[in-house]
């Protein structure tokens, strides 16, 4: 009898790690993962790399983190793209790599919130990028701009958030010593270190969009002129014509009831 219950117990054990395998798949929130390694031996789900990677971030664990990234992990922002080869060179740079804002953003994506694209799995604004390797879920890019640029900590530091270049304009949005937007532009082709021919105060930045789709806008007002300026060019469908070679981002200009005057940026 003895014997029985052993052998049933046994069978029970081996189907459930069959099912929880054959589940392993139905799990993958952007169907990342490889069919064929949802039936690898203790191949971690994305439940599990999800909690883990909570509880590390929470800590501040470089060496749970670790465990979550597939080396070399590569991490960008708009002034390029760094490489952490090693678990080792990951703890000496934790800080620079995962900054308190990027923390922040992994930490305020609820669970399963996640956005999908050919990079893999993203968190909030894209700010790390998820795809299967041989052990589980890792970490395979850090993007350090791709979080919102108005985190109550950052307000008052003075900084250059977007330049832009129309056939007819040359636009700046920057951060004054206040906290506040500001808006300057130069008719070409006069120089920019003349005074502006437009300066407007007191904008408004906001995104629109999310994960990698995600474009900070920043809007001014003057009179009953609105501008607003799109400082990146989102995602376009596939019967979109899409953004000409060589934009970053889109100027559009609405006086009164007029029709909308709509520029690229380079």
């Amino acid at each position: 009898m003895k014997r029985l219950l052993r052998l049933f117990a046994l069978a029970c054990l081996l189907s459930a790690t069959a099912l929880g395998a054959q589940d392993l798949p139905g799990s993958d929130p952007c169907g990342a993962m490889p069919k064929a390694a949802g039936a690898a031996k203790n191949f971690l789900a994305f439940g599990q790399f999800d909690k883990e990677l909570r509880v590390a971030i929470a800590r501040q664990d470089a060496v749970a983190l670790a465990f979550l990234v597939k080396f070399p992990l590569r991490v960008n922002d708009r002034g390029g793209t760094i490489s952490i080869d090693n678990a080792g060179a990951l703890k000496t740079h934790f800080q620079g790599v995962f900054t308190p804002a990027v923390r922040k953003e992994i930490l305020r994506a609820a669970s399963g919130d996640v956005g999908c694209n050919i990079e893999g799995i993203g968190y909030g604004l894209g700010v790390i990028w998820v795809n299967p390797s041989e052990q589980g879920y890792a970490i395979w890019s850090v993007n350090r701009d791709a979080v919102p640029s108005y985190l109550r900590s950052s307000r008052n530091s003075r900084k250059i958030n977007y330049i832009c270049q129309t056939q007819t304009n040359r636009i700046v949005v920057d951060t004054v010593a206040d906290g506040e937007l500001r808006y300057r532009a130069w008719k070409k082709p006069r120089p920019v270190m003349g005074v502006p021919d437009l300066e407007i105060a007191k904008g408004v930045g906001t995104f629109e969009g999310t994960n990698f789709c995600a474009v900070p806008i920043y809007t001014f007002k003057s009179g009953s002129a609105v501008y607003r300026l799109g400082g990146g060019l989102g995602c376009f469908g596939d019967s979109e014509p899409g953004p000409p070679k060589g934009a970053t981002g889109s100027l559009e200009v609405t006086l009164a009831d007029k029709p909308a005057l709509d520029s690229w940026c380079y």
